[in-house]
């Protein structure tokens, strides 16, 4: 009997250490994950504040520009194989903790329901098929929701979550229209041309507005890929999101008009 007691006790004393060296080797695990991480963060973020410092040609805040992505996701034999169905730019305007706020073209975000209503792709497929939309930001990509998208001004809000929400620059309605002649300028990826690493900048000028079209317009380079680019002006102000581009000449392009902007502030971005 005392001999059982002995060899339990010595039993539960080595359990009970090995139980601490676990714990104590779990935690320095945890530690080192969590110092790789946070370095490959550090790193991530050094590098990218670097490349995106304030230019001094424009006001347009490089960290600010969303490479809008839109997937196709099709599940075959238990395998998701995602193609890609369009690209579209846009901007980061606002953030709510670690919630983004963007704008970017409403026709782009309507494909989304489009895709969901065709009843030939779900018959071919049902349930099998998702249609998946992102967001590339500050050099990582992001699944977005949408907050509302308005068909007939072409101007959607979505928003996402990000670690590096923070690092945005708040960006405001204009307070007033451009005068005519005025530079604007904006940041695309025409034709879907878009590394993490790449900003194509365009400027143009303000040409005024139509009363019959729910457009404004400007001399500002656009073809497809360019919808939904932020059109600022010197003061950093949003004046307009790019929507269309004259087929024949692309130096024409016409945008949301200024009280669609400013309405979207006031109901979707307060």
């Amino acid at each position: 009997m005392g001999v059982n007691m002995k060899f339990t006790k010595t039993i539960v004393r080595l359990a009970a250490r090995m139980f601490f060296y676990f714990i104590i080797i779990s935690l320095i695990a945890l530690t080192c994950t969590g110092i790789e991480k946070n370095k490959d963060k550090i790193n991530h973020v050094q590098h990218m504040q670097k490349l995106f410092k304030k230019t001094s040609n424009t006001p347009y805040p490089n960290q600010n520009f969303l490479y809008m992505i839109q997937t196709l996701a099709v599940t075959v034999e238990g395998k998701e194989v995602e193609q890609l169905i369009s690209t579209a730019s846009g901007i980061a305007v606002k953030r709510d903790g670690k919630t983004v706020y963007g704008l970017t073209a409403g026709h782009w975000c309507d494909t989304n329901q489009e895709i969901k209503d065709n009843k030939e792709i779900q018959v071919s497929a049902p349930g099998l098929i998702e249609v998946k939309m992102k967001a590339s930001f500050y050099g990582k990509v992001y699944e977005i929701e949408i907050v509302h998208s308005d068909s007939l001004y072409d101007i959607c809000v979505v928003r996402f979550d990000s670690p590096y929400a923070n690092k945005i620059k708040r960006i405001s309605p204009a307070k007033k229209y451009p005068k005519i002649g005025e530079r604007l300028y904006t940041v695309s990826a025409p034709l879907g041309m878009y590394h993490p690493y790449t900003r194509f900048h365009f400027d143009g000028y303000f040409a005024g507005c139509m009363s019959e079209s729910v457009y404004c317009f400007y001399t500002i380079p656009g073809v497809e890929g360019s919808s939904g680019s932020g059109v600022l002006n010197k003061k950093g102000e949003l004046v307009s999101i790019l929507d269309i581009s004259v087929i024949d000449f692309y130096q024409i392009t016409g945008g949301a008009k200024l009280e669609i902007i400013k309405e979207m502030y006031i109901l979707y971005l307060p």
